[in-house]
């Protein structure tokens, strides 16, 4: 038979018969619910967060370094865009969130791209894709891809009082794979405990698992603290382990409906992996080439970091919010400088929010960094500066 005319009569019967039951179902509205009965607790969400970024410092490049956030310079883009689908069931609960978007090509920028099963192409879209189960009353399992459990602000810019995130929050993992048990052992105390491939990374480049760990507690109604830890081994599997220990207090205070308060400090250390000592006789009488001896390093190299937020709610219309950073990197463990110094640099940053237009929300953000060492582009030539000034507007809309 012509394959036209094969194809005709199919595409007919189909018609046909999606015809008949449209009618049956039309006729008895029982039949429709039948047909199509969503799971209970099934939301859909969309976000999608655009922004300009002008950097006064007018640099050659138009990618800023030691941030994910606002990353481009005098360009209109979109920092991040996602679509989910959410289920809160009774005795499970998941979501999947597909994702695009500056933030994104940054924060996967360390996932490998040579893995054909699993690679950087393969999962950055991915944001979130979980399963979880109620074991008991107040205990859950989760497993898949999830947020990060580490730090005071949200991947979801809307959702923090500032539009940009914190050195801090910047240099801990946006995202996890891994599983994670959750405790709710009273409505002001619960304990999360997590098993996960490592820092930040989906595609293993270890045999190791690492371990993170957290404790919320709301002391009163309007006073929370929050304890998260994370334990891992960060070197690939070629190299002698270096293992990764990090520690992140927060304080969050609400004092009214007007003001809120917050403060975190951070700190981590990590094993340096190996050393080499100076010794050319033992070395020679070793057989070995060179005058350094190669041994198993047991020393740390630590790095710091501190901020403090403050907001206030001037009218239902408009909210004011700063916030202040510092990090101390100076073994460079997280932000690799290549200067005496390393990376050892606060922020001062003010964020006026127009919130008359929920769920869409207008920004405009002043940053001020600088730092110890010349580390910000500067102009269009080759130099690096001690500052760098930001002004950013940004206009985003969330659904949940």
């Amino acid at each position: 038979m012509n394959p036209r005319i094969l194809f005709a009569f199919r595409f007919f019967l189909a018609t046909f018969f999606f015809i008949l039951i449209s009618k049956d179902l039309i006729a008895d509205p029982k039949k429709v619910e039948e047909a199509w009965h969503p799971p209970k607790g099934l939301k859909v969400g969309a976000f999608v967060d655009t922004y300009y970024n002008q950097n006064f410092n007018q640099p050659k490049s138009n990618e800023r370094a030691y941030t994910t956030q606002a990353v481009r310079n005098q360009e209109f883009n979109i920092n991040l865009a996602h679509a989910d689908l959410r289920l809160d069931g009774e005795k499970f609960r998941g979501r999947l969130a597909i994702q695009f978007g500056n933030s994104v090509n940054t924060n996967y920028s360390g996932e490998p791209t040579k893995d054909v099963s699993s690679n950087q192409f393969a999962v950055r879209n991915i944001q979130e894709g979980f399963v979880g189960v109620r074991l008991s009353q107040k205990v859950w399992l989760d497993a898949g891809i999830y947020f990060g459990h580490i730090g005071h602000e949200s991947w979801i810019s809307q959702k923090n009082n500032n539009y940009t995130r914190a050195y801090a929050l910047d240099y801990v993992p946006y995202y996890s794979s891994g599983a994670r048990l959750t405790y709710q052992y009273s409505n002001q105390l619960s304990f999360q405990f997590h098993v996960m491939n490592g820092w930040q990374n989906i595609t293993e480049n270890n045999k190791d698992k690492s371990l993170g760990f957290q404790t919320k507690y709301a002391i009163l109604p309007n006073l929370t603290f929050t304890a998260n830890y994370f334990a891992g081994n960060e070197a690939p599997t070629a190299e002698r382990k270096q293992n990764r220990f990090y520690q992140n207090l927060i304080t969050e205070w609400k004092i009214n409906d007007r003001f809120t308060f917050a403060f975190s400090q951070d700190i981590g250390w990590q094993w340096q992996g190996q050393s080499f000592d100076y010794n050319p006789i033992g070395v020679r009488l070793l057989g070995k080439q060179g005058d350094y001896l190669e041994r198993s390093g047991r020393a740390y190299r630590h790095w710091y970091q501190g901020n403090i937020w403050v907001s206030v709610l001037l009218s239902p219309d408009y909210r004011l919010s700063f916030r202040f950073d510092r990090m101390i990197d100076r073994e460079q463990v997280l932000a690799q400088t290549k200067t005496p110094n390393g990376f050892n640099a606060s922020a001062y940053i003010l964020t006026l929010d127009f919130l008359q237009w929920n769920p869409a929300l207008f920004r405009i953000e002043l940053v001020r960094r600088s730092s110890i060492d010349p580390l910000f582009e500067y102009r269009n030539t080759d130099e690096k500066s001690k500052q760098e000034t930001l002004l950013i507007g940004a206009i985003s809309f969330l659904l949940e």
